[in-house]
């Protein structure tokens, strides 16, 4: 069966979630949380060498200050498991603009970023305060500075930890079908997977039957 080399996952339905269970939002973002080590635990089982995932994007400033502080906590909460990734060999990186997060949590992505840089069991790509758009136009402007050529290859280079392949498969929960803003320059050609199940509820069987289904899909890429 073939297996997606890089995973991306747009984690939508988390505030749904909680709402109709009478919850507060945050409670929804918290299992989602859960969700997610048991989504990054299974890429490592089956293979997936990279996964990509939306957790806040430039847009969602627009939330709440509770729920975007609430955010912050979780992912700190997340690069806190130092022991977890050193076991499994788990390399952890950040996309996205670190001007205007907590000074806390920079510092704590600047930290495990460096302890994590020699594992290669699987490398998790984290997106906080990340924009497709804003990432090509950082790149774009970093190839001014170096006085390049603006050339497919020279904005590739240039983007958020660009050493990570362009997503084979990209999968979208909680039965929207659009990328809203992730990772637009590098999903070129990536197959797309969109599930009406909301986040929190996100399955290893569902995720298991996707990979099923993506392993018969033919991948052209504009060939015959």
């Amino acid at each position: 069966m073939s297996i997606p080399q890089h995973i991306a996952v747009i984690m939508d339905g988390n505030g749904r979630w909680a709402k109709r269970k009478g919850l507060p939002r945050n409670f929804g973002h918290k299992r989602g949380l859960e969700v997610a080590e048991q989504f990054i635990d299974k890429s490592l089982e089956i293979g997936v060498k990279y996964v990509s995932l939306y957790v806040f994007s430039t847009e969602n400033w627009k939330r709440p200050q509770s729920e975007v502080n609430s955010l912050f906590s979780l992912a700190d909460k997340y690069l806190s498991r130092l022991e977890k990734f050193c076991r499994d060999k788990i390399r952890l990186v950040v996309s996205g603009e670190r001007e205007g997060l907590p000074a806390a949590l920079v510092e704590k992505i600047t930290a495990i970023e460096e302890k994590t840089k020699d594992y290669d069991a699987i490398c998790v790509n984290l997106c906080i305060n990340y924009g497709g758009q804003r990432d090509i136009a950082e790149a774009l402007k970093k190839i001014n500075e170096k006085k390049l050529d603006v050339t497919i290859e020279n904005i590739y280079s240039n983007l958020y930890n660009s050493f990570i392949p362009n997503p084979d498969l990209i999968i979208r929960t909680g039965g929207q079908k659009r990328l809203s803003n992730f990772l637009l320059f590098q999903s070129a050609y990536s197959e797309l997977y969109f599930s009406d199940t909301l986040w929190p509820d996100f399955s290893l069987s569902e995720y298991n039957e996707i990979v099923n289904d993506y392993s018969v899909r033919t991948r052209n890429f504009g060939g015959i």
